[in-house]
C-alpha cells in the first residue's frame, strides 16, 4: 500500500495502461489517415527491355524497405508473359537490357532495377505456388517521390480491411487505383482476400501489385484469382529471401 501512495498519479496511470495493453502504439504509416487521393505514390508498373523484346507495361510493382535496404518487388509469374525469346529460367543470363518501374504514364519518376536477388537458373519459368510468386530486385537510381512500403508485423485478422494498389491494363489514368477488400483466410505463405470490385474481373494487369492493411503496411502482393477472390503471395517468402541475402 505504501508504494502506491507514494507514486505520482501519472506514473500510476502509465503502469495501469501498460498492464492492460493500452500503452502499445499502432505501427502505422504516416500517410495512411489522409484521403486516399492524397496517399503518396506506391504502385508502379514494370517496363522491361530485353535484347530482343520490349514491354512498356508488364504488371505492377512497388518498393519495399526492409533491413535497412530498399528493394523493388513484383510477381514472378510476369516472366511467363514478358521474357526474351531465349529465356526459360528465372535468370536473365545477359538477355536483360533494362528493367525499370514507374507510375503508369510517368516514366520521369522511375526506379531502375538492379540485381535480381532471387535469381535461380535452376528454376523454370512457370506458374509456381503463390507463396513464392516474388521477384525481388536491388535498386539503383530511384525517384524520391516513390514511397517504399514496410512489412506488417502483426498477425492477420479475418475480415479486416485491406487495399490493393495498382492498375489493371484498362486503368488508363495516371493516379494509382485503390481497390478495397477484406481478408478471408491465410496460411502456407498465401493470403485470400475478397473485393467486390474485382469479384468478376477478367482484365489482367494487377499481378505484382502491393496489398496493404489499414495501417499502410504490406501483407502481400497480387498473384492470381481464387474463384471470385484474390490469392496473394504472403510476405513470408520475401522475408526469407531478404534475410538470406543479408547473411551471404
Amino acid at each position: 500500500m505504501t508504494v502506491w501512495k507514494r507514486c505520482p498519479g501519472w506514473i500510476l496511470s502509465a503502469v495501469l495502461l501498460a498492464a492492460c495493453g493500452g500503452g502499445q502504439q499502432r505501427d502505422t504509416a504516416a500517410w495512411i489517415d489522409r484521403p486516399r487521393d492524397q496517399w503518396p505514390q506506391i504502385a508502379l508498373v514494370n517496363e522491361i527491355e530485353y535484347v530482343d523484346q520490349y514491354f512498356p507495361v508488364a504488371g505492377c510493382a512497388f518498393l519495399l524497405e526492409a533491413g535497412g535496404d530498399t528493394v523493388a518487388a513484383t510477381a514472378k509469374h510476369v516472366l511467363i508473359y514478358f521474357k526474351s525469346d531465349s529465356m526459360s529460367a528465372v535468370s536473365f543470363e545477359g538477355d536483360l537490357v533494362r528493367w525499370r518501374m514507374h507510375p503508369k504514364n510517368q516514366p520521369e519518376d522511375s526506379v531502375v532495377a538492379g540485381r535480381l536477388i532471387n535469381e535461380d537458373p535452376g528454376e523454370r519459368i512457370a506458374y509456381a505456388p503463390s507463396r513464392s510468386d516474388w521477384l525481388l530486385f536491388e535498386t539503383g537510381e530511384r525517384s524520391p517521390r516513390i514511397e517504399p512500403l514496410r512489412f506488417r508485423e502483426q498477425p492477420l485478422k479475418e475480415g479486416e480491411r485491406v487495399y490493393i494498389v495498382g492498375w489493371r491494363y484498362t486503368d488508363l489514368d495516371c493516379p494509382q487505383v485503390i481497390y478495397p477488400g477484406n481478408v478471408v483466410s491465410w496460411g502456407g505463405g498465401e493470403v485470400i482476400i475478397s473485393t467486390e470490385k474485382l469479384a468478376d474481373n477478367t482484365i489482367p494487369g494487377l499481378s505484382g501489385a502491393p496489398v496493404i492493411d489499414s495501417a499502410g503496411r504490406l501483407i502481400g502482393l497480387m498473384s492470381q484469382k481464387a474463384g471470385k477472390n484474390e490469392r496473394l503471395a504472403g510476405i513470408e517468402y520475401a522475408r526469407e529471401i531478404l534475410r538470406g541475402s543479408k547473411e551471404q
